[in-house]
Formats: structure tokens, sequence, C-alpha cells
């Protein structure tokens, strides 16, 4: 069973770092990509926070997105950019390296 692991700051990230296969890395980050790896490690989002509304409706503020996804699909290495801060003024690239076990 994969693990949805939590990375409040990127920064703070060990670069290799190691996750198994079906796991999901989540960054507090506006964006980011994958620069090599791309079968081994895919990027979901950026998302930006949104909830449903007892009428069905999903409401989501404006600004920039605060979630990043990337998932684990197979054994392998990946290397990784995750954009930080403001995304239109400051934004902050982190590169870090990734090692997918099965």
């Amino acid at each position: 069973m994969g693990h949805l692991i939590e990375i409040p700051d990127a920064q703070t990230c060990p670069s290799p770092l190691t996750v198994h296969t079906g796991d999901v890395l989540r960054f507090q980050a506006t964006g980011g990509h994958v620069h090599s790896g791309g079968g081994v490690v895919e990027m979901l989002g950026p998302f930006l926070p949104a909830v449903l509304g007892d009428n069905g409706c999903i409401f989501a503020p404006m600004g920039a997105p605060n979630t990043v996804l990337f998932r684990a699909c197979r054994p392998g290495r990946a290397l990784i950019d995750v954009v930080t801060g403001d995304p239109w003024h400051a934004p902050q690239t982190i590169t870090l390296g990734i090692t997918v076990e099965g």
C-alpha cells in the first residue's frame, strides 16, 4: 500500500529521497516539474484548495495554488523541481533527487 508523504518544506527534504512504488509526495508548493525520470515519477497538480458546499457547488479562493503532488510510478531515479514562494514575484525552485524502490 502506498503512502501519502507530507513534505511541508521542500528545502528541508533530503535529496536523494528514497520512496516506494505507489507513494505520493505532497509538497506545500505553487508548482513543479519532472526534469528526468518521467516514467519513474509523475507530477500531479498544482492544485488550488476548494471545498464542497451544502448545495453541491465547489468553492475555491482566488490566488496561487498551494499543493503539488508527485507519484512514484516505478523503480528508478528521477530529478524534480519544486517551486515555492509567490509564483508571480518571488518564485524559488528547489531541485530534489528521488529514488523509487519496488
